[in-house]
């Protein structure tokens, strides 16, 4: 548990700590366990993945460009699988979901700070973050954390205070995201909290519409097949017309083009991000596993992150409303950022995946300590049957 909560603090800082370690962190914290990991179809595929991006050195024409790339696949897949695996409590998941807000509040704190000491705050007219750290990033991490902060209140039980600290928590980190000027990362807090108040209301209904619009929307938009003018209004947001989405309806079509070459297996981790003339990534999910690992790699990701939400939104209520609310979030990072190893993103997933596990109430949100003591932690074995003992007649 110690190994994950300083992977977990260290997901918010920049990412080039985290990924030197967390691959081998990840593996450590599963060896001191002492047991064998109980592999599922999100786990499986989570390895098959970071697996294929190492294979990708095989075709590769840049193998210096893919090994970099290829770790950073694997590195953000073992700490999937470890975080599921070592977390099988309450209390576990709240160490951790704790850890990780905390260093999410220290970002951003950090930004609120810095941009205060620039004079008046401006918060749609200029972009504020930390040196050093690219702020989209600082606010995708930012939103991650504000989905997290509900799941740690859905989960805590006790005083009101302790319940309600986390979503005290989400509002401090969402205007920070609204400073970084991040308009993808604001959309998805929008788009997240939509989803959580409609779910409220009808769970099963806006949960099944949001799968759909989710797959035409990450299918739909690098494809080209919306029109121009339903993509161009995020382009209005904080008063920063681009025209062209800062560069992405430029690159999207030569992206596709580069994937179409090299369909099924890509060209390999981290290649198109090294080599294309616009010197960026795509800034979208689909088209940059498209690229770095073909079509297959497309499926195993996209399957690993489905597998793991589906299978938890299938148990009870809330984690149904948590599910939806974090794929809601993250819809517009996917569709515009640079976001495909991240081990923020990977690390919540994981969290609310072991939902179940932890014992988060099936029916609606954790409100008191006596549903904690009634709801069995971790599911056990169950004991082994002794015959009944026969009692004997008495005589006399």
């Amino acid at each position: 548990m110690l190994v994950l909560c300083v992977v977990a603090f260290m997901t918010a800082r920049p990412p080039s700590w985290s990924f030197n370690y967390a691959a081998i962190l990840a593996v450590v914290a599963v060896a001191l366990t002492v047991r064998l990991p109980r592999l599922r179809t999100a786990d499986v595929l989570a390895l098959l993945t970071g697996g294929w991006a190492y294979a990708s050195l095989i075709w590769t024409a840049w193998a210096d460009l893919t090994a970099p790339s290829a770790y950073r696949y694997a590195s953000v897949c073992l700490l999937f699988v470890a975080a599921r695996h070592v977390l099988r409590t309450r209390r576990d998941l709240l160490l951790v979901g704790w850890t990780f807000l905390a260093g999410c509040a220290v970002v951003a704190i950090e930004v609120i700070t810095g941009a205060r000491s620039q004079g008046p705050v401006d918060l749609f007219g200029q972009r504020y973050g930390i040196d050093g750290i690219n702020l989209n990033f600082t606010a995708y991490t930012l939103t991650a954390g504000m989905v997290l902060a509900l799941v740690v209140a859905a989960v805590t039980t006790g005083r009101r205070l302790l319940r309600l600290s986390p979503l005290a928590i989400a509002m401090l980190l969402g205007y920070a995201v609204l400073l970084t000027g991040c308009r993808g990362a604001a959309v998805g807090m929008v788009l997240g909290a939509a989803v959580l108040l409609m779910a409220r209301l009808v769970p099963r209904l806006t949960v099944g519409t949001l799968v759909v619009v989710i797959i035409a929307l990450v299918v739909l938009v690098p494809l080209e097949l919306l029109p121009e003018r339903q993509v161009l209004w995020l382009d209005n947001l904080y008063d920063r017309p681009t025209g062209d989405l800062s560069g992405r309806l430029a690159i999207w079509p030569y992206a596709l083009k580069t994937w179409s070459e090299d369909l099924l297996t890509g060209s390999g981790a981290g290649v198109f991000i090294g080599t294309n003339p616009f010197e960026i990534g795509p800034h979208n999910l689909l088209l940059t596993v498209g690229n770095d690992l073909g079509l297959v790699g497309v499926l195993l990701y996209f399957g690993a992150i489905a597998a793991a939400l589906l299978a938890t939104a299938r148990t009870g209520r809330v984690s149904l409303l948590l599910s939806g609310t974090f794929a809601a979030a993250m819809v517009p990072i996917w569709l515009s950022g640079q976001w495909e190893t991240s081990l923020a993103f990977w690390l919540v997933l994981a969290l609310i995946s072991v939902l179940p596990q932890a014992g988060v109430p099936t029916g609606g949100w954790a409100s008191n300590g006596r549903h904690h003591q009634s709801t069995r932690v971790i599911p056990q074995s169950p004991p082994r049957s002794t015959p009944a003992k026969i009692s004997r007649p008495t005589t006399g």
